[in-house]
């Protein structure tokens, strides 16, 4: 029986191939996308407090790739997408994600990461 919300190869790579619904979603559209060369999930923060069902991305340049922090109504998750063509995959990665219904929001530079 195959998992819905997991995937794997072809450009997704690491241990942790479960995504959350609205990651899901935005990691379809990136898979899509001939910029972008490798997708990276991240861990799934789940039991969160409802937003009422507003799904949202925050899309901010990490310098090396594109991280995605993905909200879904009760759980977030970030992906990182590494490209080739960053304002490309941008392009793609907004247009689709608004066409799923995903609210859009951008965040500056990234430039030190947490080791929490």
């Amino acid at each position: 029986m195959s998992n819905k919300h997991s995937r794997s190869g072809g450009k997704f790579n690491g241990n942790h191939t479960t995504l959350i619904p609205a990651a899901c979603c935005v990691a379809d559209i990136a898979e899509s996308c001939t910029a972008v060369t490798k997708i990276s999930p991240g861990f799934i923060k789940a039991g969160l407090k409802s937003v009422n069902g507003i799904r949202r991305v925050k899309i901010t340049d990490d310098k090396l790739c594109l991280l995605l922090s993905v909200r879904d109504n009760t759980s977030h998750q970030e992906i990182r997408i590494y490209v080739n063509d960053i304002q490309a995959a941008k392009r793609t990665i907004i247009k689709g994600a608004k066409s799923a219904g995903l609210n859009v929001s951008f965040g500056g530079e990234k430039i030190q990461r947490s080791h929490n």
